[in-house]
């Protein structure tokens, strides 16, 4: 059962896929999540819809996470950039350059600089965005980005 989202709070989990600590910020809206560093002991919270929905997602659960998001201090272009990368199906990848074609933005760099600056990585899935050749980059690093792909094509491959 999930408790009630507060306002404004920050929690953190830990996920054991990744092996670190999660910071999830809500602040009129979903604000941040950020992966923490896992040399220095964090104390787990966990109070907010997402936070529930986060321990359910690396569980394996394909969720539709529910929160507000709140990335009104990004550039327009960063905001079309994000909004377009909600709609990438979990289990599913695009090339930087479709995501640039689905925008209308001839530029997949320009489209990668936009993703490096999510601040809701997960919920706004920009692990889904690879490179033509290979994996691509990824904020938070490649080994992150393979373990979020790994876990969501493991679990579409055994519905």
């Amino acid at each position: 059962m999930m408790k009630k989202c507060a306002k404004n709070g920050i929690d953190i989990i830990y996920s054991e896929l990744l092996g670190l600590h999660i910071e999830i910020e809500y602040n009129t809206g979903l604000r941040s999540i950020k992966f923490l560093n896992p040399s220095k002991n964090h104390k787990e919270k966990k109070t907010l819809d997402t936070t529930f929905e986060l321990e359910r997602y690396f569980e394996g659960e394909m969720i539709k996470f529910s929160s507000d998001l709140n990335i009104s201090h990004l550039s327009q272009f960063e905001q079309k950039v994000l909004e377009e990368t909600k709609k990438i199906k979990y289990g599913s990848t695009i090339t930087y350059s479709q995501l640039a074609d689905k925008i209308g933005c001839g530029g997949a760099r320009a489209v990668g600089n936009a993703l490096g600056k999510n601040p809701i990585p997960i919920i706004i899935p920009c692990h889904r965005v690879v490179a033509k050749k290979g994996i691509g980059g990824y904020s938070a690093g490649i080994d992150i980005k393979t373990r979020l792909l790994e876990l969501e094509k493991r679990n579409v491959n055994n519905l």
